[in-house]
């Protein structure tokens, strides 16, 4: 019988989900070149669009950080190739997280890493297709109504200030769904999701200060760093 770590840790899968980077990155340096193209007949200069380039990529490694971590904590449940190709494309550490407890309660597994020790490799084919149907929802929603979504949004921002109410109702349907789920489900799960919390309420207010604006880039990542590391002093304590 085919089980879930001969799918992980297949060469089949590997090669796919390299592939599927591959095509990605080709299709974003295709369209970096067209903009670049585009940029100079406006009359933009090399120099000029190369410092956007630079400071982009500056600004772009500090965020990864927090998803290189995902992709650790995530590895330990999914495997590092699927852990992989999710963190980096579309996938959410919350959402793929979820997914994968969600399904290890539903198989009658006490955790996702018992799941990953004995599930079959049919049951790792549903936990691939919910995250990856579920994902896409999001996408097959725009295709009808994205064009109207953002020139109401778009409209807004001149008028009574509708984006930012939606914006907010958006953060708290977030909230709603998946702060329950942390608190509840497990209590050193609840504390590090607290300590998180603090962590980044706290370098917002040291980012606030003048002249530590770039500390804004850290929020993220020093947040879930802290609340890892956290995590090993509360299963000490409990």
């Amino acid at each position: 019988m085919v089980t879930i770590k001969d799918i992980i840790n297949s060469p089949l899968l590997l090669a796919l989900v390299i592939g599927g980077l591959a095509y990605i990155t080709l299709f974003a340096v295709v369209y970096l070149l067209k903009a670049r193209k585009r940029a100079l007949e406006l009359g933009i200069t090399k120099q000029e669009i190369a410092d956007v380039i630079k400071s982009s990529l500056i600004f772009s490694i500090v965020p990864s950080l927090s998803i290189v971590i995902g992709l650790v904590a995530l590895a330990a449940s999914l495997g590092t190739i699927w852990a992989w190709w999710r963190l980096s494309v579309i996938g959410s550490l919350s959402f793929e997280s979820q997914i994968a407890s969600s399904l290890a309660a539903a198989l009658q597994y006490s955790s996702t890493t018992e799941m990953v020790a004995n599930a079959s490799g049919r049951e790792f084919g549903i936990i691939m297709i919910l995250m990856s149907v579920g994902m896409l929802s999001g996408f097959l929603i725009l295709i009808p109504m994205g064009k109207k979504l953002m020139t109401s949004v778009d409209n807004s921002k001149q008028g009574n200030g509708w984006s930012q109410v939606l914006s907010g109702c958006f953060m708290l349907t977030l909230l709603a769904v998946y702060v329950p789920i942390l608190l509840i489900s497990d209590t050193i799960q609840a504390l590090v999701m607290i300590t998180g919390l603090i962590v980044a309420i706290v370098l917002g207010i040291v980012a606030k200060k003048p002249g530590w604006g770039w500390m804004n880039n850290f929020i993220m990542a020093g947040s879930m760093i802290l609340g890892m590391v956290s995590s090993l002093l509360w299963t000490a304590i409990f």
